[in-house]
């Protein structure tokens, strides 16, 4: 295959033949490098193939004209362990075997990362929230992730594109369509505008058109891309609900939106509150849920780059002069004990807001006055 990586070429060939699903896929390149699981079907040899389903269209294929196909279209094909490939997608029960970037697909390594999905039908109020939310989420360096849906996945990317600049968190999309097939069309600028910016995902093959039963399931991966998934409007069982229930399986937590008890656009996110999601108002609260989410998880955020969750100012967060302690620093150092101490324990005995406690506890253990642990800290 001169010219074309064979794995690439054979993965995404793979990928395109008739009747292929994620799940088919999986099982044949399981144990198998894409060559490999190509000439097993080939030669109507392969295990996961024991009817020979796939065996007629591999030989009616050329793979090495498939791969320069993706080369001529500026799409890559990612494999897993390879680079390219979202390592945070690496052990995730539904990774995909085979997934398709336009753009630079390690815009998603190494930064916050938080979902903004919910309804195609939003009200007014539900387009400027997510849209706001996005735009000030990378501004201070996250990354928002997003199906590029119109509704409030449009409106979450279109809040990323206008607020883009050279520190600003890149916007990430994943779509159920072929790369090729920019869906929904009212959306093709943003498409573009995303893609030079960021990066577009898909696990579907070029040529692949726009077909419902394929959506709930490209949610998993929006999910499993993200630290924190937030939903600003949803219906009742809409289509967020698929997202919501992937990010669950994942122990990723759920934030959502609170809205107007007499709009249906917020049954569904009201209805999350009630069953214990976390209510997000801002930027500013996702942050927190970021920060807590990532802490516990054992992954602070990155100091460098000083991504941290932003103040409202209601409780006079001072940067510490030289090596001294600003009040609420002191406040948070003489709540915890030498034993692990939780947020949680911290905030009943400070009062303080959940963004200023941890801030205060990040800052003390930068200092060697705390220890940090997941989800606690403890006096050195």
């Amino acid at each position: 295959m001169s010219g074309v990586d064979p794995e690439q070429a054979c993965a995404a060939a793979l990928t395109g033949l008739p009747e292929m699903t994620p799940v088919r896929l999986a099982a044949l390149l399981d144990g198998l490098s894409p060559l490999d699981a190509w000439e097993a079907v080939r030669s109507a040899n392969h295990p996961g193939d024991p009817r020979h389903r796939f065996t007629p269209a591999v030989r009616a294929t050329d793979a090495e004209a498939v791969g320069e196909r993706y080369a001529r279209a500026g799409v890559a094909v990612l494999l897993p362990g390879r680079p390219g490939y979202p390592a945070v997608l690496a052990g995730d029960p539904g990774a995909p075997a085979v997934l398709f970037a336009e753009g630079d697909p390690t815009v998603v390594d190494g930064r916050p990362r938080v979902a903004i999905v919910g309804t195609r039908s939003p009200t007014p109020y539900g387009q400027q929230v997510a849209s706001e939310m996005a735009a000030d989420l990378a501004g201070v360096g996250v990354v928002v992730v997003s199906g590029l849906a119109i509704g409030i996945d449009g409106s979450a990317h279109a809040g990323v594109v206008r607020g883009a600049g050279p520190t600003a968190g890149p916007p990430v999309a994943v779509v159920g369509t072929g790369l090729d097939q920019r869906y929904p069309p009212q959306n093709e600028r943003l498409w573009a505008a995303v893609a030079s910016t960021g990066v577009v995902f898909s696990e579907a093959a070029l040529g692949t058109p726009p077909r419902p039963r394929v959506f709930p399931a490209r949610n998993r991966i929006i999910a499993a891309l993200s630290d924190v998934v937030v939903v600003v409007e949803s219906h009742h069982k809409g289509g967020s609900t698929y997202t919501v229930e992937a990010a669950a399986r994942r122990s990723i937590p759920v934030c959502a939106v609170p809205g107007s008890v007499r709009s249906r656009a917020s049954d569904g996110t009201n209805q999350l509150l009630f069953d214990g999601c976390s209510p997000v108002r801002d930027a500013t609260d996702v942050m927190a849920a970021v920060y807590l989410a990532r802490a516990s998880a054992g992954r602070p955020l990155d100091p460098v780059g000083a991504v941290r969750p932003r103040d409202r100012t209601d409780d006079g967060v001072e940067p510490a002069v030289g090596r001294r302690l600003s009040p609420i620093q002191r406040s948070v150092l003489d709540a915890v004990d030498d034993t692990p101490t939780t947020l949680e324990t911290i905030l009943i005995r400070t009062d303080l807001s959940i963004v200023s406690a941890a801030r205060a506890c990040d800052e003390l253990a930068d200092r060697g006055r705390l220890r940090s642990g997941a989800g606690w800290w403890s006096k050195v």
